[in-house]
């Protein structure tokens, strides 16, 4: 299933440019919209909590930009996955496809909203005079990274939530909560305590190896030890819940 994911990728990334196009259907800005939304978003409440928390307001807005993308990212991955089999339910049924071709498709989707709102961290760069570095080569490596994380989750979530309708549901509500205890909107570094938070939450590991190479050019180790070896565990873990119930996730959409 995912060899016919992957040899189908031309088929993922037509369904997933389609998305777009339908989420922004005549809009005059298109998706430039989702460039515009987040930057309304850093624009207003950034120098307020940077004020608020008494840290430098040049890195603590980059700090917000990117762990609000990266959140969005790895959070649209997991929760659109855990609907898109239900949603896309005549595909499996009349066409046949892998349904690793259908999660490709959220994945390959939300990469173009991605990919244009790193146009507003570029912007931000020039106007805040922001140093760059060789680290932000680092970047791409970690998306990479973060998708193979959000890929494994938004698996398992395809396939339980598609037997469980109330998963969906659930997961919206904790994802909510996750993100308050998650150092996006907020900096670790303020005290010991929010260091301890921050360390024992596996999302933000997955946010951190993404944005610290482009906010303060570090590498973060021990952040990519944590998420390649979830990558690792969360595979065989998503592939065996996948092989064993894979046959009736037709009957369930």
């Amino acid at each position: 299933d995912l060899r016919g994911g992957v040899a189908n990728w031309r088929v993922a990334l037509l369904l997933g440019r389609n998305d777009v196009r339908n989420r922004y259907n005549r809009s005059k800005l298109g998706v430039f919209w989702a460039s515009l939304s987040i930057l309304i978003f850093v624009a207003a409440i950034g120098p307020i909590y940077a004020r608020l928390m008494n840290v430098d307001t040049t890195a603590y807005v980059l700090h917000l930009l990117l762990g609000f993308i990266a959140w969005n990212y790895l959070s649209g991955i997991i929760m659109e996955c855990g609907r898109e089999y239900i949603n896309s339910s005549n595909y499996i049924v009349s066409f046949q496809l892998t349904y690793f071709t259908l999660l490709l498709r959220v994945v390959l989707r939300n990469l173009v909203v991605v990919g244009y709102q790193l146009l507003v961290f570029l912007a931000l760069v020039l106007v805040l005079d922001h140093p760059i570095s060789l680290q932000w080569l680092m970047a791409p490596l970690a998306l990479v990274a973060v998708t193979l994380n959000a890929l494994w989750l938004g698996l398992l979530m395809s396939v339980f939530a598609t037997r469980f309708r109330d998963i969906s549901e659930l997961m919206n509500n904790l994802f909510r909560l996750v993100f308050f205890i998650t150092p996006i909107i907020w900096v670790p570094d303020l005290s010991p305590e929010l260091t301890m938070v921050a360390e024992l939450n596996p999302f933000f590991h997955f946010i951190e190896v993404f944005r610290a190479p482009l906010v303060s050019g570090q590498l973060m180790l021990s952040s990519w030890f944590v998420v390649l070896g979830l990558a690792i565990c969360g595979w065989l873990i998503a592939f065996t819940a996948f092989a064993k119930y894979r046959k009736r996730i037709a009957f369930w959409v």
